[in-house]
């Protein structure tokens, strides 16, 4: 049986947590947009079971397009995830008829109930209740934290490599995006988000390789070429670099987990790599 279909709407400011998305892969096929206006034209073509909206310090602009967004689209059940946790906000989405609400650092485990509980809802028979709208104004105590002067510098690097990581990427290329020179844009890069541009690019990769192992539906060579790779050793010592694992045994572990319904983790060596790319987040 095929695997219902996630809209995953990348609404953040900075380097995103890619870990619940790749979590999600176990039970969905994942697909990613990067934000609200890219969400609303997919939605059109109504083909997923459900969406998530992946947040750090969402405004009000954000929210009036997740608002407007669940009002097109009543039946269709939606998930947040922010690290701007507040009462208001809760309350907010509460009254948005938003499925569920999560405060990031997300608990995997009850990140994966509630994806689980509405995947197997997408399976029924007929769509899910459309739940009576109710008037949800947006929190005027919303907190204001204005993307950084460093990171916004650096954005279009941070879209450059989201809609192209399976390409080859050019730092030159990246580097003039943002309107810097490639030495200025390496030393700023390192300074703003503590890992090198390189090893960014190539985390994004790894973490794209990670999602289509877990979903399972292509071979470990065509993933390696999907994501950016020429050199199918190339791609696993990379992946072994940081997960801790290789790819064949990343995908044995991730099916033995959706035989258990038991969540898969990855070596120490992998948890450690996670741990440095979370400092590398919170830099951003």
């Amino acid at each position: 049986m095929s695997k219902p279909s996630l809209l995953w709407v990348d609404c953040t400011s900075g380097m995103p947590d890619a870990e619940p998305r790749v979590w999600a892969a176990s039970v969905f096929e994942v697909t990613r947009v990067q934000g609200t206006a890219a969400a609303t034209r997919e939605l059109s073509q109504g083909r997923f079971q459900a969406v998530c909206f992946d947040c750090d310090y969402p405004d009000q602009s954000c929210l009036q397009a997740m608002k407007a967004i669940k009002q097109a689209h009543a039946r269709l059940p939606m998930l947040m995830l922010t690290i701007d946790h507040s009462e208001a906000l809760a309350v907010w989405a509460f009254r948005s008829r938003l499925w569920n609400y999560f405060a990031k650092p997300v608990p995997q485990a009850e990140l994966l109930e509630s994806l689980r509980s509405l995947a197997n809802l997408g399976q029924r028979s007929s769509p899910p209740r459309a739940a009576p709208t109710v008037h949800a104004p947006l929190p005027e105590d919303l907190p204001v934290k204005p993307i950084r002067p460093e990171v916004a510098r650096l954005q279009p690097a941070l879209r450059y490599v989201a809609a192209h990581y399976h390409l080859r990427v050019s730092a030159d290329v990246v580097a003039k995006a943002c309107g810097l020179t490639r030495f200025e844009f390496s030393r700023r890069f390192r300074e703003t988000f503590n890992t090198t541009f390189r090893d960014y690019l190539m985390r994004i990769r790894i973490v794209e390789a990670r999602r289509l192992l877990t979903e399972g539906r292509v071979s470990i060579t065509g993933i390696a070429y999907s994501v950016g790779f020429n050199d199918g050793s190339h791609f696993a010592r990379m992946f072994r670099r940081f997960t801790g694992m290789l790819p064949s045994d990343y995908a044995s572990a991730q099916a033995l987990s959706a035989v258990l319904g038991e969540p898969a983790t990855t070596s120490d060596a992998g948890l450690r790599r996670r741990a440095t790319d979370s400092a590398a987040v919170s830099a951003g």
